[in-house]
């Protein structure tokens, strides 16, 4: 019976896996719930072969009613080339009637936007540096900043 058990569990797993999943990396380093303006959270990966079009997904986990529609972010992306590019981005929290956008499960909001699509994502290393923009010493009830690439289905 354990056996089976454990055959299911080891089935469960391997088949719930994101194939189309590049990279997914998810940093929780926030003393209070605050995101510092001067804290820059950067996320390195090797792209192993190379991929067609791929999108790259910034990732905010935020307390649920978060108190800002929106937060201006800052993400710079360098490739393999090093060439590096730096884009300007508004991550949308709450919708225009006042509600959450992301996924909510009691308190916890994670919302996911698409900030960038590779048309051919290169084999070599990538680095992505996010900086909150946030006109104040921090950004308040921030529980994670993260990165997701995947390949486009």
């Amino acid at each position: 019976m354990k056996a089976k058990l454990f055959l299911f569990a080891l089935v469960f797993v391997v088949m719930s896996c994101n194939k189309n999943k590049v990279f997914d990396e998810f940093n929780r380093d926030f003393t209070d719930n605050r995101w510092e303006s001067k804290d820059v959270k950067s996320f390195e990966f090797e792209n192993m072969q190379s991929e067609e079009v791929c999108d790259v997904k910034l990732h905010i986990g935020h307390i649920s009613g978060f108190q800002f529609k929106e937060v201006p972010l800052e993400v710079e992306i360098s490739t393999p080339d090093d060439m590096a590019e730096t884009l300007p981005v508004v991550m949308k929290l709450i919708d225009e009637s006042g509600n959450d956008i992301g996924d909510c499960t009691g308190d916890v909001c994670d919302v996911f936007q698409s900030i960038k699509t590779f048309e051919k994502l290169e084999k070599g290393k990538y680095k992505i540096s996010i900086k909150s923009k946030f006109k104040g010493p921090y950004l308040p009830n921030v529980l994670g900043v993260g990165i997701v690439v995947e390949k486009q289905k």
